[in-house]
């Protein structure tokens, strides 16, 4: 008999990056375990070319942002398609309010845990453990889960590690550094910022802006997927204008095409889940300079170089290293088997299968 999962994904990138490729591996192998797979996300992802593609998939719904209307329609998505299990991605307390009310006790849900359990204040905090605390939580790393076992004692907690789609990062256009503004005599770094404090973006700024002045020529692609004008206007703030040494760029579906003109890759966040991206770099072999976060140290990257989170100056430091004196391609390349072993789709989406399975038990 088939089983319905649905899934609510608070997203809205401009590329299906690895999250909607990995969420399409789960389908496939979902369809092959009896689960049939419907989509929910908000309405501004309607307009993305691969929210369209999906939609010759799978059934897709969209949200409109009003509260009395939604909840209508998911009443009418869950009957239709007979929905077992609600899996949320990115939550948010307004979804999951509407997702109870619109499936009401009968079908569990699960919240997964793509980065760290927000926990709220006050009359917020009440409510988010009225919400929350009969929910199912899956952490993409044991720290995760455990934060999650922490305030929701009570509430089942697993740990489903986040992998990687390999086959995107085969995919790749030769771009030209000159094209984007970059300096050819000048090292070329790479980071992602779409949060300004979160992921370090004011670290990095401060570091890049250093190694220009000691003498250290290196150039910064700095690549938003959101928040670009509010980013631009902090860094135009801090520098008066956008400086020469930074470019801002879109993301691309193959982003191999931006780490392949890279040296290194900066992860200098204060707080991260488990990062596709700095495991995409070091699959492709591009030197990886990190924060010393519990998110990064637990990748036990070898070749990794880890810095004083929250430092600006040992980042510097750490980067200058790297840049003058990057890992031997001996030792990228076995760090590249390592990644590939270790974070493997097919892994991941028989433990989120398994968890659908003890879940509905």
């Amino acid at each position: 008999m088939s089983k319905t999962v649905l899934h609510f994904a608070d997203f809205k990138s401009p590329c299906r990056g690895n999250f909607i490729n990995s969420l399409e591996a789960l389908r496939a192998e979902a369809k092959a375990r009896g689960w049939d797979t419907v989509y929910v996300f908000p309405l501004p992802t309607a307009r993305r070319d691969w929210a369209k593609e999906l939609e010759n998939e799978a059934p897709v719904y969209y949200l409109t942002g009003r509260f009395l209307a939604d909840l209508r329609l998911m009443r009418r998505v869950i009957k239709r398609h007979g929905v077992r299990l609600i899996h949320h991605h990115f939550y948010k307390l307004p979804y999951v309010l509407l997702f109870n009310l619109a499936a009401g006790r009968r079908i569990p849900q699960l919240i997964h845990l793509h980065c760290a359990l927000h926990i709220h204040s006050g009359i917020a905090r009440l409510i988010e453990k009225l919400l929350l605390h009969n929910k199912t939580f899956i952490g993409c790393s044991e720290k995760l889960t455990n934060d999650a076992k922490q305030y929701y004692p009570n509430a089942p907690a697993f740990t489903a590690k986040n992998a990687v789609f390999f086959p995107r990062l085969e995919q790749f256009e030769a771009l030209d550094k000159a094209a984007l503004g970059l300096r050819e005599n000048a090292k070329t770094l790479m980071m992602f910022g779409f949060l300004y404090e979160v992921k370090g973006v004011d670290l990095a700024l401060e570091a890049l802006d250093s190694l220009n002045q000691s003498g250290d020529a290196a150039d910064l692609i700095l690549i938003l997927t959101s928040h670009q004008e509010e980013i631009r206007q902090k860094i135009e703030r801090r520098f008066g204008t956008i400086p020469s040494w930074l470019r801002l760029l879109p993301p691309r579906n193959d982003i191999a095409s931006y780490f392949r003109l890279c040296d290194a890759f900066l992860a200098p966040s204060r707080s991260e889940g488990l990062p596709y991206s700095v495991l995409e770099a070091a699959w492709l072999k591009v030197p990886l300079v990190l924060s010393d976060i519990p998110a990064h140290t637990a990748l036990a990257l070898p070749c990794a170089s880890y810095f004083e989170s929250g430092s600006a100056d040992d980042l510097t430091e750490k980067t200058r290293h790297v840049l003058r004196s990057p890992p031997t391609e001996a030792a990228l390349t076995a760090q590249r088997e390592a990644v590939f072993q270790t974070y493997r789709l097919e892994e991941w989406t028989k433990t989120v299968l398994d968890i659908y399975d003890q879940t509905l038990d």
